[in-house]
């Protein structure tokens, strides 16, 4: 039925809905919209209207709109009435500065929250819910453990033993206890030379001292890496060679081997992030952890594939290495919260989280055809969620960078990811998988050629 704002005439049928009356009306609400039989902008009955009708109290009423509400469904407008939301941006920009932001390594289009509403509910009316509010297991319970083990089978190809699997508070939780656990204040840490930022900000609080290491589109440079190593007295090496972020290099077979042989020699341990892996279609080329699992710690994360506030991830850790991470988990978190890993947990071993994988592989795919479409000089993966922008002459990358701002489009320069001064390439990193409507990617990435092709505007002075 067409609603209009005079005559907003809704009105489900839930006498065949289980649960509270209030659930059983904002779930049809849910399904009419879904539907199209509530379009966008219809008017809806009056508290009061709808509570006559349906036979139930005001109340249920207002706490049926007010969860529709909060799920972004519908909105009240103050002497108007109630009406249906459009669910997507109002505006091209994605922040409310008005700027498209390509500078943020996320993923949109987040889990269908239908299925993330059922698994709340299920954990809910759970017997045993009780017992997850107690303090957790350091090392998380035996379900935790087999949910990582099974998470990294599925994004690796790697059978690995759950009792070597230590859940996490998240990818960085997860990389502070691994480097913690194989440095000393003062240490050197082996780094590519382009770097995940968060590293810089975590070696300062180890006291640690950054190295970079060179690397070329095949990863790591072997002879670089050991003469770094000889040079600082460095034992510890901190790496991404899957989807590296931000140069979207994944390392070369023969590149791992290499890099193992040398590491096995020099005595170095390795801290292998694969926070991007899940969006491989494949396994690849084995991990460095398979390589050498009595060097490698391996972690991966759930943010960006699942939901950020989940703070859910995961540890492979030798064993020499267990009880010393678990220490270093104990003292600083005493153990992970059990309610999210729990929920990580369900998704992992029902097949959600790989489900939601597959849908994100989809959707960086295509956005990376259309980027390449646009911008066919960046170097770029089609499994990766970021482009790497080298700059033509005269462009230098602040500059860039500033300019691009000042059209409404925010970017990261390669300073940002840089872990010495000097030899810091004159490039961008530009993250397409943050923003939720194609368009306004598209409408940002124009933006951003437009800018490459313009001659007049190089060597401009930016104040």
């Amino acid at each position: 039925m067409t609603m209009t704002e005079k005559q907003p005439h809704w009105l489900p049928d839930i006498s065949h809905r289980p649960g509270p009356r209030y659930r059983a009306i904002a779930a049809a609400l849910q399904d009419d919209i879904g539907s199209g039989a509530l379009p966008i902008g219809a008017k809806l009955p009056t508290h009061r209207d709808l509570a006559w009708r349906l036979g139930v109290t005001v109340g249920t009423v207002t706490r049926a709109y007010a969860e529709a509400e909060r799920s972004g469904l519908i909105g009240g407008e103050v002497g108007r009435g109630t009406f249906v939301r459009d669910p997507r941006p109002t505006e091209a920009p994605v922040d409310n500065t008005g700027i498209i932001d390509l500078s943020v390594n996320a993923l949109a289009q987040h889990p269908n929250e239908e299925r993330l509403r059922q698994a709340l509910l299920g954990l809910a009316s759970r017997n045993d819910l009780s017992g997850l509010m107690h303090y957790p297991p350091v090392n998380g319970s035996a379900r935790h453990r087999q949910a990582g083990a099974a998470w990294i089978a599925q994004t690796t190809g790697l059978t690995v033993d759950p009792a070597l699997v230590l859940p996490t508070a998240g990818g960085q939780n997860a990389m502070h206890l691994a480097l913690a656990a194989i440095t000393r204040p003062g240490d050197s840490l082996l780094v590519e030379q382009l770097s995940y930022p968060a590293v810089k900000p975590l070696a300062g609080l180890l006291d640690l001292r950054l190295v970079p290491v060179a690397m070329d589109d095949g990863g790591l440079l072997p002879d670089a890496l050991e003469q770094a190593a000889r040079a600082h007295g460095a034992h510890a090496l901190y790496c991404m060679p899957r989807l590296h972020n931000p140069t979207t290099v994944t390392q070369r077979p023969d590149r791992r081997q290499a890099v193992m042989a040398v590491c096995r020699q020099a005595g170095i341990r390795v801290v292998e992030d694969d926070v991007y892996g899940f969006l491989a279609d494949d396994a690849g080329p084995p991990a460095l952890v398979a390589l050498d699992p009595e060097r490698v710690l391996f972690l991966t994360s759930l943010s960006k594939n699942l939901m950020p506030g989940l703070r859910t991830g995961f540890l492979l850790c030798p064993p020499p290495l267990m009880d010393r991470v678990r220490t270093l988990l104990r003292a600083t978190l005493l153990g992970v919260n059990p309610l999210g890993a729990e929920l990580s947990a369900e998704f992992i071993l029902s097949g959600a989280a790989m489900e939601s994988a597959i849908q994100r592989r989809a959707l960086v795919a295509d956005r990376q055809a259309q980027a390449r479409r646009l911008l066919p000089g960046a170097a770029s993966d089609p499994a990766c969620p970021h482009l790497w922008l080298p700059l033509p002459e005269p462009w230098r990358r602040e500059d860039f960078a500033r300019a691009l701002l000042s059209r409404g489009v925010r970017v990261t320069p390669a300073d940002a990811f840089a872990v010495a001064r000097g030899d810091t390439p004159h490039a961008v990193r530009v993250c397409i998988g943050g923003v939720e409507r194609v368009e306004v990617l598209e409408h940002g990435l124009r933006i951003l050629a437009d800018l490459l092709s313009e001659p007049a505007a190089m060597g401009e002075s930016f104040v």
